[in-house]
């Protein structure tokens, strides 16, 4: 059946462009033909209507001087207005057939009788008098190979010339003469046959547009499709399944086409399904695989947490008695060297040295009880609490250092509900925490202004407590682990980096989450989650977790030395 496409598309477009362009040319031919008559007519209407127009007017100009008996006026207006383009005749016919003024004077004083055809168009059968005798009418003329129209109109006798003597008065003579206007058609046969030439040009140019639209019609319904559907098979006989025949309609051919679109569809579909499903599995497999990856992250974190507290209770327990015993041999020397006879310049160096040996003693003492805490890890008791209250308190444990390293508060507390089911204590020693680690970052800024800004918002399921700063920032390799126990940023007289830690276990150990986000060099954003009430009243964090017990927070950030400064405690 497709063999030969192009023979079927051919014969088609021949036994439809043919007839289909044969009638549009009749078609536009009769068009043509009426809209010519019907212009000529319209053509026509207005000369009629402008002599009309030329007649009156010559009538208003030749008034008063007739009136007024001066005839060499009214002439010379007759003659000038004659002269004018488009008047091939102005005549005043007087009663007895003789012209009386005329444009052209040499007709002045020729008489016209009766039976000529100026008179006869209104004296019908050759009667003077009566209702036949016409008052006004018009008849085309003949002169100089162009048609031209006539305008006759009756010239009565008023009241205002009655009273000269120059003619009897209305009641013995009511008609005067007759005003004879002709003018020439000959711009109308121009315009007229320059509309004849260009309707016939115009017809000939539609006609052959119509002919070439209707063979493209032809062509794009007939021959395309076909030439398509020839194309679309020889593709798909070549293998390439994501061909679609696309011939719009509802004819044999769109069909068709719609046959051969659906059996490639559902060979397609069949096709993509296995595709599919391959994809489907190397995806699942990559999935499975990232999960795996995830929880080993996850079980060596735990592993890792787990193995550091049971390190740190181990050192904890094995460091606390050799310190005890320092301590405890450093005041008993002192206290004795105060009761020795020695002169007071050889007993100050020592008794600085066995204070020196004291405070340290002290200092080794609280980290080791820090190691205990993240160690054991406690219950969390949770209670009612206001995390405005918490925010306020904390704001002014540290309203001292925030004056002495100059740093200006923006503090914006929750305006709604400020309620929470948390232990307080343990929540404000984080927040405490996160605090000093802002000021201390900030500390010695130049470029900038040192600014503290602490924001509570919340909805009806959590409170968000975010504290951002101007200083130093965080080094971004150092941001995944900022949470690990001893990764700090300090010198190493400066903590152990336990702080940040501690922080992250108070808040998981709420049900909560804390994020940070630090740009170096611009400052740091830590943000708190914390839920507003918990499933379960307390919650037994595992060891090793980073869930430290309740303690108080000027444990957390004096008595332990520890300073939390941001990148790490």
């Amino acid at each position: 059946m497709f063999t030969k496409p192009g023979l079927l598309a051919r014969s088609l477009e021949l036994r439809l462009l043919v007839p289909l362009a044969i009638t549009i040319a009749v078609a536009l031919a009769l068009h043509a033909a009426i809209g010519y008559w019907g212009v000529r007519e319209e053509l026509r209407r207005f000369i009629k209507a402008d002599l009309a127009r030329s007649t009156s007017l010559i009538r208003s100009a030749t008034h008063d001087g007739m009136l007024l008996n001066r005839l060499d006026e009214v002439q010379s207006r007759i003659e000038s207005l004659g002269s004018s383009e488009g008047f091939t005749a102005i005549r005043v016919y007087a009663k007895d057939g003789r012209i009386a003024l005329t444009a052209d004077t040499g007709e002045r004083g020729r008489v016209v009788p009766i039976t000529s055809d100026e008179c006869a168009v209104c004296h019908v059968n050759g009667e003077r008098t009566g209702p036949k005798v016409l008052r006004n009418a018009d008849m085309p003329v003949l002169g100089d190979g162009h048609e031209g129209q006539r305008a006759l109109s009756v010239i009565m006798n008023e009241r205002g010339c009655s009273s000269l003597e120059c003619h009897p008065p209305a009641s013995h003579r009511p008609v005067l003469g007759v005003l004879d206007v002709q003018m020439t058609m000959a711009p109308f046969d121009e315009a007229i046959s320059r509309a004849r030439q260009q309707l016939g040009t115009t017809t000939i140019l539609l006609i052959m547009t119509a002919g070439l639209i209707v063979a493209l019609f032809i062509r794009r319904l007939i021959h395309e499709p076909v030439e398509r559907l020839h194309e679309g098979t020889r593709r798909i006989a070549g293998g390439d399944l994501h061909t679609r025949i696309e011939v719009a309609g509802h004819h044999d051919l769109a069909q068709l086409a719609g046959a051969f679109n659906g059996m490639v569809n559902d060979l397609r579909v069949a096709r993509e399904e296995l595709a599919e499903w391959s994809r489907t599995l190397e995806r699942r497999v990559e999935e499975k695989t990232r999960e795996l990856r995830e929880a080993q992250k996850r079980m060596t974190r735990v592993e890792t947490m787990a193995s550091l507290g049971k390190l740190s209770a181990t050192v904890a327990h094995e460091l606390n008695n050799p310190l005890s015993g320092i301590l405890a041999y450093a005041r008993l020397s002192r206290r004795e060297l105060s009761e020795l006879a020695i002169e007071p310049g050889a007993a100050a160096p020592i008794d600085g040295y066995l204070a020196l040996i004291d405070r340290e003693s002290v200092r080794c003492g609280e980290i080791v009880k820090n190691l205990l805490v993240f160690a054991r890890g406690q219950s969390v008791r949770t209670t009612m609490a206001s995390i405005n209250e918490i925010v306020e308190n904390s704001l002014m444990l540290v309203r001292h250092h925030l004056e002495m390293h100059r740093v200006r508060l923006e503090a914006t507390l929750l305006s709604g509900d400020p309620t929470i089911v948390a232990e307080r204590g343990r929540v404000q020693q984080a927040v405490l925490a996160l605090l000093m680690n802002a000021i201390e970052a900030m500390h010695g800024l130049k470029d900038r202004e040192a600014v503290l800004r602490v924001r509570v918002e919340g909805d009806d399921e959590r409170v968000v407590l975010s504290i951002e700063d101007t200083g130093v920032g965080i080094e971004p390799e150092l941001v995944p682990h900022i949470f690990e126990p001893f990764v700090t940023t300090k010198g190493e007289t400066s903590g152990v980096g336990l702080g940040l830690a501690v922080v992250y276990g108070v808040v998981h150990g709420h049900g909560g989450e804390i994020t940070v986000r630090s740009t170096p060099g611009a400052g740091t954003t830590f943000t708190l989650w914390l839920p507003r009430r918990r499933a379960e009243a307390s919650i037994e964090p595992a060891a090793g977790e980073g869930v430290v017990p309740g303690a108080r927070p000027q444990a957390f950030a004096a008595e332990t030395g520890e300073s939390c400064e941001r990148g790490g405690a």
